[in-house]
């Protein structure tokens, strides 16, 4: 009987061990459980970076909207309100969000000191499955300036520039003309400064691609009649002798001096014609001539007008005038113009008139006018002297630093 159950118990132990019904189950449910976890973990993983990768890019473009409110905020204060902007002294109230409902950047500008202010821009995100985005750039900016100089070539030009001769005038410097460039002559074989063209035409460029014509035009430096007619009559009443006259018309033999025969000095404003015709006479030293109506200096005149460097002042413009005039300037005789600025233009701006030098003219210093003829013997030295000579342009706000607040 014993036997029989011992048997019996053992065929039991036997049957569950050989079993793999219930292993099978057991490794299943194992396989499961670890395929839900990998699953669960992986959506977290990815979840989390859906999450970081939109504030990621939710932070970057509220960035970008700041930046772009700090360059708004500078166009508008350095453009004028004729073109768009809102002018240097604009400082926004109750500024409107430019962009959509949900991204939009804000601008504020306060005021440190005279010359200088301090923009801030918040650029915002909002909306955000996750979390809004926000961030703020600060800017200083001050008062600066174009600073050119007025005065970089031995002919300028707004419309034609024409060299004439065989061998021709003798040109020393770049040349520019708001047109066409011409040559009669032989006169491109033997200038080697630099000759640009704003027209089609340009005799002085050897270039294969014509590199030196059609170039944007050149800025004509203007001349204030007002303040030069203030100047002569201050030298007058300083000095005791004429410097405002009327239509001076020289014959054989006579001068334009001082009364005491010494050279005229300072600012000399005549409100006519200036003619100077064959043995006639006129020496100018430290100062210039300025003329309403037309200057004719014919053969056989002498002309001449020396500005040595002491005169030369940088910080006032007029001191580099030799030689201005409202109408045409036709210099014929042998002369000198050392050192100085010969123009022809009028008090609006605007350039009508021409200049022409032959019979041995000698410039030094720059030739402006509307044409320009250069003859035969004529001499032209651009005078690196005039290039101390600048005009502040418009003012604007330029950045000084710039960070990030947050």
């Amino acid at each position: 009987m014993k036997e029989r159950n011992k048997k019996i118990i053992n065929n039991k132990i036997k049957n569950i061990f050989s079993n793999q019904k219930g292993m099978a189950l057991l490794t299943t449910l194992i396989f499961v459980f670890v395929l839900v976890t990998l699953a669960v973990a992986l959506l977290t993983m990815t979840n989390n970076d859906t999450k970081m990768s939109t504030l990621q890019r939710e932070s970057n473009k509220a960035f970008y909207l700041a930046d772009a409110g700090i360059e708004d905020a500078l166009w508008k204060l350095n453009t004028i309100v004729e073109n768009g902007g809102e002018g240097i002294d604009w400082r926004p109230t109750n500024e409107p969000d430019p962009g959509t409902a949900t991204e939009y950047y804000q601008v504020s500008i306060e005021d440190i000191d005279t010359d200088k202010i301090k923009i801030t821009s918040t650029g915002v995100v909002l909306g955000s499955k996750f979390s809004s985005g926000k961030r703020k750039i600060e800017v200083t900016a001050e008062i600066d300036y174009i600073i050119t100089a007025m005065y970089k070539y031995a002919i300028l030009a707004d419309k034609i520039i024409l060299f004439q001769g065989t061998p021709g005038p003798d040109i020393t410097g770049d040349v520019h003309s708001n047109d066409d460039i011409l040559v009669s002559g032989q006169f491109d074989e033997n200038y080697d400064g630099n000759a640009t063209s704003s027209g089609d035409t340009n005799d002085l460029d050897d270039t294969a691609d014509s590199s030196n014509t059609g170039i944007l035009p050149k800025t004509i430096p203007t001349v204030d009649y007002t303040v030069l007619e203030a100047r002569a009559l201050a030298d007058e009443t300083l000095s005791g002798y004429p410097h405002i006259h009327g239509d001076i018309s020289l014959g054989n033999g006579q001068k334009l001096e001082n009364p005491d025969g010494t050279p005229l000095t300072g600012i000399h404003y005549i409100k006519g014609d200036l003619e100077a015709k064959n043995g006639s006479e006129i020496y100018v030293e430290d100062g210039a001539i300025i003329v309403e109506g037309n200057v004719d200096i014919k053969e056989g005149a002498t002309f001449n007008i020396f500005n040595d460097d002491d005169y030369l002042n940088p910080d006032d413009p007029l001191t580099a005038l030799a030689l201005v005039s409202q109408g045409n300037i036709k210099i014929y005789a042998k002369s000198s113009i050392l050192t100085g600025i010969v123009q022809s233009i009028l008090p609006d701006g605007t350039s009508e008139g021409f200049i022409e030098l032959k019979n041995g003219c000698e410039v030094t210093g720059s030739v402006i006018a509307d044409t320009v003829y250069v003859r035969n013997k004529s001499k032209i030295n651009y005078d690196t002297s005039m290039n101390q000579f600048t005009t502040k342009g418009d003012p604007f706000f330029k950045k000084t630093s710039w960070r990030e607040v947050y």
